[in-house]
């Protein structure tokens, strides 16, 4: 902090704060008393200071003081004020004058100082410039927020005080203060856990003589927030005063944080700043009142502390194998890191084989702290396997330590293995075998791993490329592990596997990475239960990552489950509430910084979107908000973001500038951040929305999704939000994947036996067995038709072609986990069960991207020819995309349709078509840009292609529609927003004809689930807008379900009515002059025919079926609003197709319409 004006000011009476912020005030010095300003920074005539500054909890807002300290009025019209950022600027308007020895003051929340409005941050200044703008007069600047304000002393410093005094001289409080507070109050012990059963507790000690009044006393944690700890009463001398959270202060005292004292003028007397290291989590000062804080040995609240020591346990001796060198001298290190001599006289050692054995001789002993070398030189005793006897010999005349070995310790007395290494090659660091060897890291302690050659010291341990990042052992679909590559190197981890705590029982339940699998730095890369190890992480449990030699590459173990996941942050493995697999770990604070306005269009203020990604209610509360230039927002207490929502914030303490950043700390923890190097055209945001990277948007959207260029709008669940459980009693198995609709029916399949049930589909969304399929049929691959006891497919995806056969998609044979085989299987439902082996298959591996095993195909669609010709690009006709799909290219194609593939491992869509002999051919390839793809499903009564992604995107769907081009129409869906974040793999939607109230019913199928897998809920039979309406219309518009409405009127029925009305989409009219007849009309349009002498059909319309869309209109009638061949407009009465009708039905008509058209403009003229 400083000051570029130092001036000796004498004593200001008070005065009241008078008008718009002037003040008048007597002063006493005389001119000789001050210092006149330097020519430097200010003009010789200006005698006005900045004299206090309140940058935060100002009234109302922040505000600067100035003061005249002159024998003359000083006029400061045109002059200029800044904070350190020179775009926010505040020109002091005509006849701004400050009289001698009078102060002025502005506010940026009052209306008295209009542009005044840029707060002042945590770390600023604020400087007067002379009316050129460039010449400083005068500056304060500071390095944090004061308590208080800063103030101007006598000395012309500029000084923290506690009690700001607005329009006022100066106060400083008494240069005597009371007795008593000159820190004879301080913290004495805290403790921060309940380890031992307490609650966070803060003991406070009067050291001195005199009774000490703690009224305005408070204490703070780390978050410093005003009103949480605030003290009243007296403390006597010696005496203890016990605080205790809920009770005295309301924050929690976390495992790393701070305690702070402050006095009654807010002041700063003590504090207590602690990371997580005492055992009982206490920390007491020794001796009491003036000593240094300790670990406490007893926690004693309210009385003495207990500064006793506490005597040291001897640590017991204890024989470690700590270093093995294989390459190119045979050595062991063995270390005793105990407190304690130990006797190791016959203890054995062997290689990998049972007749290799040496052992110590007696009185053989290694001391506290001691290492031992054992070479090939080492005098021992060795085993003759032929005599069955122990001999005199070296250690290289028993063992050879190999390149593909191990070593084994037994214990002298029991006999029993005690330590064992294993390892497939010698160990070696950037190729040098000699530099390297098998060692302990952390030393004594940690798994074997790549250490330096350090023989009879402690080990030296070579930085992993690869580290574990993140363990889920509980609460996730899967138990997985997660690695990152810390250096700034590929590395190739082909042949890597995931082993637990017994590598012995689950040593052939490890699948290899594929071959050519490499981790660029930075990269992230999931070991996933299922695809990569076929065991389950324990409670106590340890994850051991092994390189393609079986070496051990890093390794963390725990006692108990985390409540969340274990996560890599600050290098340590902690417990963090929020799941990231695949990304970015949720140190701190999990809430995602989302979109920035940094200059919006109609002069609004600047703001900032946070998004929370939990499915939990989010604590915002304390976060910190900075720019580039350290300015800060606290964001309030008890600021809760419900999950998945948004939080705009508008009152930022300052402006963002054209060239910034946000930034948003959890304490001292940067937890979200963002710079720009100019102003969006629209907002500056994550693209796709809570996701992606920073980038320009299509337009602000505070508070709801981001649009993005290139990335596809995104729409709420058009359909009821609050989709039920359909099997409340177990009807599936748990691992439900694929489902599909087809004729009344919904085709559900289990990926975990291959297991499909056909079900009897309602209206409501119910569904039960259909007759005979309780307990479905298992799909079997062609090659295991005479083997019943193979696994069977992993059978991820369903669908029913035209004919109704069924077709199964599988990514891997279920016998072979760690191999992807993507496949397409038909089955002939009508077989009878209980194994149904599959009529054709085709492989479709090479055809697709090399995946992982278990990130192949989860979903196939069959769509019929008539959907997708000339729709969709051929590019086995031609790569470049320029011809459409004909099916008369296609030839030999079965089922007279194509079939959409959805690929888990891009989210991609290919499209096939199957020919005889398991031969097929990729049509297409689609991105509907979510991520990954779970589920597809054709409604074939809105064209639309649905693909649904699972909990890992968020349950977000995407609607595609072809459009005869390579890139066909997305747009995004949100799952519906009472339905919680399941791992969905199967997805299908009901046909028009089960519409009731105007929705239809749609299914989910989760994965992971013995009941409650399958849900349902509704999709509205109507078209849901891609672009919804931001504003209703008063207009009456053509009804866009081709339902027939009662009258037009403002607002739109929610029930279509029985009775035949008017219809703005042209439907019969209401001609009370004739008998309404129960035949429907041929005319799909719903007027009346041309001849009106034709016979009524008893054959139903299209327009009459339920759901179904209005066909074109016939050329020779035009449409509402188009011109007949004749050039006369076709609206009104001759769009409905009124030729014909008696002119007494039109007469009447028109009386009606008149009618109407009265009744809405009176409406109009009464609102």
């Amino acid at each position: 902090m400083f000051s570029a004006r130092k001036r000796v000011l004498a004593t200001i009476l008070l005065a009241p704060l008078t008008g718009a912020g002037l003040v008048l005030a007597p002063f006493t010095a005389t001119a000789e008393t001050l210092e006149q300003p330097s020519a430097e920074v200010a003009q010789s005539e200006v005698t006005v200071v900045i004299n206090e500054v309140v940058s935060k909890g100002g009234d109302p807002g922040d505000w600067v003081e100035f003061y005249n300290y002159g024998t003359e009025d000083v006029d400061l019209s045109g002059y200029v004020l800044k904070d350190d950022d020179d775009s926010h600027s505040y020109v002091f308007p005509e006849n701004t004058v400050i009289p001698a020895g009078g102060y002025l003051v502005i506010d940026e929340k009052t209306a008295d100082n209009p542009g005044f409005d840029f707060g002042l941050g945590g770390k600023d200044q604020v400087r007067l410039f002379a009316p050129d703008g460039t010449t400083l007069v005068d500056s304060v600047s500071w390095d944090t927020h004061a308590n208080g304000g800063y103030s101007r002393n006598a000395d012309g410093d500029v000084v923290e005080t506690a009690n700001p005094t607005k329009g006022a001289a100066n106060d400083f409080g008494s240069e005597d203060p009371a007795p008593g507070n000159d820190r004879s109050v301080v913290i004495n012990e805290v403790v921060y856990d309940d380890i031992e059963g307490y609650e966070d507790s803060i003991e406070l000690y009067n050291t001195s003589e005199t009774e000490v009044d703690l009224t305005g006393y408070s204490v703070h944690d780390d978050k410093d927030r005003p009103g949480e700890g605030d003290l009243t009463g007296s403390l006597a001398p010696g005496e203890f005063l016990v605080l205790t959270k809920d009770k005295d202060f309301s924050f929690g005292l976390g495992k790393g944080d701070s305690v702070s004292l402050r006095d009654a003028s807010g002041a700063e007397i003590d504090r207590l700043d602690y990371e997580a290291t005492s055992p009982i989590a206490n920390f007491s000062r020794c001796p009491d009142g003036t000593g240094e804080f300790q670990h406490g040995t007893k926690t004693t609240l309210g009385a003495p502390n207990n500064c006793e020591p506490v005597a040291e346990i001897p640590t017991p001796g204890e024989l470690v194998l700590n270093e093995i060198d294989s390459s190119p001298a045979d050595w062991l290190e063995f270390l005793n890191p105990g407190d304690e001599e130990i006797d190791i006289s016959g203890v054995e050692i062997r290689d990998n084989s049972d007749d290799h054995r040496f052992r110590f001789p007696q009185d053989t002993t290694l001391g506290a702290g001691e290492y031992l070398i054992v070479d090939s030189k080492t005098t021992g005793e060795v085993y003759n396997d032929t005599a069955d006897i122990w001999e005199e010999g070296t250690f290289e005349a028993a063992i050879g330590i190999g390149s593909g070995d191990s070593i084994r310790v037994y214990d002298a007395e029991t006999g029993e293995l005690t330590t064992e290494y294993s390892w497939s090659n010698h160990p070696a660091i950037d190729g040098d075998e000699q530099a390297a060897t098998w060692a302990r890291c952390p030393n004594a302690t940690g798994p074997f791993g790549l250490g330096y050659a350090t023989p009879g010291e402690a080990n030296k341990c070579a930085q992993p490329a690869v580290v574990i990042n993140e363990i889920e052992s509980n609460g996730d679909a899967t138990d997985w592990v997660e690695v990152s590559n810390v250096s700034e190197s590929e590395v190739n981890i082909s042949g890597w596997t995931l082993m637990d705590n017994d590598p012995i029982g689950h040593a052939n339940d490890t699948t290899p990475l594929p071959e050519g699998t490499t981790l660029a730095p930075g990269e992230l890369f999931v070991f996933d239960q299922g695809e990569h190890f076929d065991f389950g992480l324990g409670s106590d449990d340890t994850a051991t990552i092994r390189d393609a030699a079986g070496n051990t590459v890093d390794e963390h173990s725990w006692t108990q489950h985390a409540e969340g996941v274990l996560a890599r942050c600050d290098g340590e493995l902690i417990d963090v509430p929020v799941s990231t697999k695949g990304q970015p770990n949720a140190c701190g604070n999990p809430v995602v910084l989302n979109e920035v306005e940094s200059s919006d269009a109609d002069g609004g203020e600047d703001w900032i979107e946070l998004y929370n990604p939990t499915a939990e209610k989010l604590d915002v509360s304390g976060l910190g908000v900075m720019d580039d230039k350290e300015r800060d927002y606290t964001i309030a207490e008890g600021t809760i973001i419900e999950p998945e929502s948004y939080l705009v914030i508008d009152n930022l303490d300052f402006g963002l500038g054209g060239d910034d950043e946000v930034r948003i700390f959890d304490g001292e923890r940067l937890i979200q951040s963002t710079s720009w190097s100019s102003h969006a055209e629209q907002t500056w945001g994550r693209c796709p929305d809570a996701t992606g990277e920073f980038a320009n948007t299509q337009k602000p959207t505070p508070g709801a999704v981001n649009q993005c260029h290139g990335i596809p709008n995104v729409i709420e669940w058009p359909g009821d939000p609050n989709p039920r459980v359909i099997d409340e009693e177990p009807m599936f198995l748990t691992d439900s994947s694929g489902l599909d609709f087809a004729d009344g029916h919904l085709w559900a399949v289990d990926n975990g036996t291959g297991i499909f049930w056909k079900l009897v589909a309602h209206q409501d969304g119910s569904v039960e067995y259909a007759e005979g399929w309780e307990n479905g049929k298992r799909a079997r691959f062609i090659q295991d038709a005479d083997n019943p006891e193979a696994a069977g497919p992993d059978a991820e995806g369903i669908t029913v072609d035209g004919d109704g056969m069924v077709y199964i998609a599988s990514e891997r044979d279920n016998s072979d986990k760690g191999t992807n085989y993507n496949t397409i299987l038909q089955v002939d439902p009508n077989e009878p069960g209980p194994d149904v082996v599959a009529s054709a298959q085709w492989d479709l591996t090479d055809l697709l991207p090399s995946v992982n095993a278990n990130l192949g195909i989860e979903a196939v669609e069959w769509i019929s020819n008539d959907a997708v010709k000339d729709k969709i690009v051929d590019l086995s006709q031609a790569e470049d995309g320029s011809v459409l799909y004909d099916p008369a290219n296609h030839p030999n194609a079965i089922a007279n349709g194509l079939f959409f593939t959805a690929l888990e491992n891009d989210g991609k869509l290919y499209a096939f078509v199957l020919e005889p002999e398991g031969k097929a051919t990729l049509v297409t390839v689609i991105d509907p840009q979510i991520g990954g793809a779970m589920g597809l499903h054709y409604d074939v009564d809105t064209d639309t292609l649905w693909v649904a992604a699972d909990d890992g995107y968020q349950g977000t769907h995407a609607k595609v529609t072809f459009n005869g081009t390579d890139t066909p129409e997305v747009v995004h869906v949100q799952r519906p927003a009472g339905m919680e974040n399941l791992n969905n793999e199967g997805f299908a939607i009901s046909t028009m004809d089960y519409c009731v109230d105007g929705e239809r019913p749609v299914w989910w199928f989760a994965d992971g689930f013995e009941s409650g897998s399958l849900r349902a809920g509704t999709l509205k039979c109507g078209a849901p807008d891609d672009e919804p309406t931001e504003e209703p219309t008063d207009e009456p518009t053509e009804n866009p379900t081709g339902g027939p409405t009662d009258e037009p009127t403002e607002e739109p029925t929610e029930e279509p009515t029985d009775e035949p009305t008017e219809n703005p989409t042209g439907g019969p009219t209401d001609d009370p002059t004739e008998e309404p007849t129960d035949e429907p009309t041929e005319n799909p349009t719903g007027g009346p025919t041309d001849d009106p002498t034709e016979e009524p059909t008893d054959e139903p319309t299209e327009s009459d079926q339920p759901g179904q869309k209005q066909p074109e209109g016939d050329d020779s009638v035009p449409a509402a609003g188009q011109d007949g061949e004749d050039g006369s407009s076709q609206d009104g009465l001759a769009a409905t197709g009124a030729v014909g009708i008696p002119l007494g039905v039109v007469g009447i008509v028109l009386l009606l319409l008149g009618a109407f058209m009265a009744i809405r403009q009176n409406r109009r003229m009464l609102n």
